[in-house]
């Protein structure tokens, strides 16, 4: 028989509901969740049984005849509610008020709905023409509560202008208040209860001020709801340990409104032990009463028993989807080995598959955003878990420096700059985490959300667990108050964070030149803003970069690079002898003769025929007059000198927020080389304007 690779089911709830049917253990927190409605929110991790919670609750109070309202938006139908959520301001308390009103709206019309689909209850709402009509309104506009509501909202926006107008106006553009008083009634006299479950809020979820926003709104607007309706509905809405944390920092009155309505979600490793007995009985048919006999039946005499749980349980995070996931893949293991008692080893390549999957789709992922990553972490291979901040330190500056960088890692290094920010990336991406002495764990990072704590040389870090096996990283286990700690939510995109960073740096650095004056008294800081945007518009054919490496001669270069000769670099080595590359810096826009003459006694020997001149000028090409015969004069004597504006360096600099961009600056050098070349040396006054576009006399015009 064909070895099965998911012989203990699904890891995801929503797609194992024949295992749920058959195997469902039911837990403290789920009983809790049915007996009881005094909490509402249900916060976990990823793995922890929300999907499976949501459809075992809906399956037996649907057999119990009591309806069940299921709102699980899909990623683009959450997505669509962020711009229409900014129509009410831009801030928490503006966004939240929209959302609230808006969603007890979309309740309220679902339990309208759901009352006018009963052909018993249907005459309650056919009492009402209004009601009956707004009924078939929000039926017509879509098959789902979020997308109906995404329809309503947008005609709002079209009919109503002004952000607290519209919060105004939205409760009697709905009729929320008239709404919730005629469903009260109703539901009051016919005596029917109604249950609302709502799941899958992390689709297309974003951890800025808007996302988390739409999640506060819900929350607020279901309580309301709950309030309003009391004894005949009830709610539980299930979202993500990382969004609550998110609304607890922005929400300032959610401690005294909300908090006590949370049921944070959690498993001990007795109630693991007991969930996989029940799985274990259900894929193979075993009928033994005692949980350890059933355990035992499948594995290893050095597997037995609930210590031997417990050794596996090492190698995950004290979740039931990372014990499914473990145990499917060693039995996969064993099978294809002809056994079906499991092994030690079974358990342990189980989790290196496991974790070498994982490791490999980190560096899929982030490639295209975050060049140089996959030597970053493979760097950690075969070494401990745990690290002080020098040893880390140590690791990412030695990749840094590494010769055999691409030229698009070579340049994210040296737009990061520093091993301090490098940390912060791999922080973002939930690679490494801190120990925090406050609450005594290991802290990762929330949604890619920048490190914003400063470090000390003492502080320990630790390589996210997940990816030990694949790292080799061994001889340490993680208690399960440490396990609960770690931030999982492996699903997350963390493209935008890692973009950000990137972004963020380049836009720094170009709005910081128009804070230097010109002149004298901005002089130096120009200088150092100038190899700071050369180091990163040429980071891999020109080395050892260096502001004034001879400030004690007569001759005074500012700023020197060596020549590697790759790419563009390569011609001016060869065509111009350029080993030395020279970018002389003027702080001033006009330029002339005498600059040119300063660089030209400049060159020779190593520093060969060509060097640039940056200024400030506005003009990306040579000015007709003093500039063009000034280069003229020097280039019919055998130099090439080059005015490169500093704007010119802006320009690449913002291309170069885009990784795919690398060869921005190389580009530029190229299309100069040829300009100067094919027009200036000819006396030709094309003269490109400060967007880099050429414009061309002709018929008394200038033409773009």
């Amino acid at each position: 028989m064909a070895a099965k690779p998911n012989a203990f089911g699904d890891v995801r709830g929503e797609n194992d509901h024949k295992a749920l049917d058959e195997s469902f253990y039911e837990w403290q927190d789920y009983r809790t969740l049915f007996e009881s409605v005094d909490r509402f929110i249900v916060v976990g991790r990823r793995g922890t049984g929300k999907s499976a919670i949501t459809y075992r609750l809906s399956k037996v109070w649907s057999d119990r005849k009591t309806p069940v309202i299921k709102i699980a938006p899909v990623e683009e139908q959450m997505i669509g509610l962020r711009p229409l959520a900014k129509m009410f301001g831009a801030n928490l308390s503006k966004m939240r008020a929209g959302i609230k009103i808006a969603w007890k709206y979309a309740i309220l019309m679902e339990i309208a709905s759901a009352l006018f689909s009963d052909y018993k209850l249907k005459k309650y709402i056919e009492a009402n023409r209004d009601l009956t009509e707004k009924v078939a309104n929000w039926r017509r506009r879509g098959t789902s509560p979020v997308e109906r509501l995404r329809s309503i909202l947008k005609d709002f926006k079209a009919e109503v202008e002004g952000e607290d107008e519209r919060i105004a106006e939205l409760p009697a553009f709905l009729s929320v208040e008239r709404l919730t008083n005629e469903i009260s009634d109703i539901v009051s006299e016919s005596g029917q209860e109604y249950v609302l479950l709502v799941d899958r809020l992390d689709e297309g979820y974003e951890p800025d001020i808007t996302g988390t926003s739409i999640i506060d709104g819900i929350l607020y607007g279901t309580d309301e709801i709950r309030s309003s309706l009391a004894g005949h509905f009830r709610a539980i809405v299930f979202i993500r340990d990382n969004m609550l944390r998110a609304i607890e920092a922005e929400d300032k009155d959610f401690t005294r409104n909300l908090e006590s309505q949370v049921l944070r979600l959690h498993w001990d490793p007795q109630e693991l032990f007991y969930m996989v007995a029940k799985r274990i009985r259900y894929v193979f048919g075993i009928s033994k009463e005692s949980d350890v006999k059933v355990w035992n039946a499948i594995t290893a005499n050095e597997l037995h028993g609930r210590e031997g749980f417990r050794r596996c349980l090492r190698l995950t995070l004290y979740r039931p989807r990372d014990v499914i996931a473990l145990l499917n893949t060693a039995f996969y293991q064993a099978q294809r080995q002809g056994r079906t008692t499991l092994i030690e080893t079974d358990f342990d390549e189980s989790a290196k598959s496991i974790s070498v999957t994982r490791f490999n789709d980190l560096g899929k992922e982030y490639e295209a955003v975050f060049p140089g990553l996959r030597a970053l972490v493979s760097s950690f291979s075969s070494g401990d878990a745990k690290l002080r901040l020098t040893e880390v330190q140590e690791k990412i500056s030695n990749v840094m420096a590494s010769p055999g960088l691409t030229a698009a890692e070579s340049q994210h290094f040296a737009i990061l700059g520093s091993a301090q920010e490098v940390l912060k990336a791999l922080y973002g991406i939930g690679f490494i985490g801190v120990f925090d002495k406050q609450i005594a764990s290991f802290v990762y990072s929330h949604d890619g959300k920048r490190f914003e704590k400063s470090l000390v040389d003492e502080d320990v870090l630790m390589i996210h667990p997940c990816y030990w096996p694949a790292l080799n990283i061994s001889g340490f286990e993680l208690t399960q108050g440490e396990a609960e700690e770690i931030y999982d939510e492996y699903e997350i995109a963390i493209e935008s964070q890692s973009g950000e960073q990137r972004k963020r740096i380049l836009g720094q650095l170009m709005s910081e030149l128009n804070s230097i004056p010109e002149g004298v008294a901005g002089a130096s800081q120009f200088e150092v803003w100038c190899k700071k945007a050369v180091e990163i518009a040429f980071s891999k054919q020109l080395s050892n970069i260096q502001l004034r490496p001879n400030a004690t001669a007569s001759q005074r270069r500012d700023i020197v690079a060596t020549n590697q000769g790759g790419g563009v670099w390569k011609r001016v080595l060869n065509d111009y002898k350029t080993r030395q590359v020279i970018f002389e810096v003027k702080n001033y826009a006009k330029i002339g003769v005498d600059e040119f003459r300063q660089v030209y006694g400049y060159l020779g020997r190593e520093y060969g025929e060509l060097a640039f001149i940056i200024c400030r000028d506005a003009e990306f090409g040579l000015r007709r007059g003093a500039e063009l015969e000034a280069f003229r004069e020097f280039y019919n004597k055998g130099k090439i000198i080059i005015k490169f504006p500093a704007q010119q360096l802006v320009t690449i600099l913002s291309k170069l927020r885009s990784p795919e961009k690398v060869d921005a600056g190389d580009l530029a050098v190229e299309r100069l080389l040829d300009t100067y070349v094919r027009m200036y040396a000819s006396g030709q006054t094309d003269v490109p304007n400060s967007k880099g576009t050429r414009r061309r006399k002709r018929k008394g015009r200038a033409e773009v």
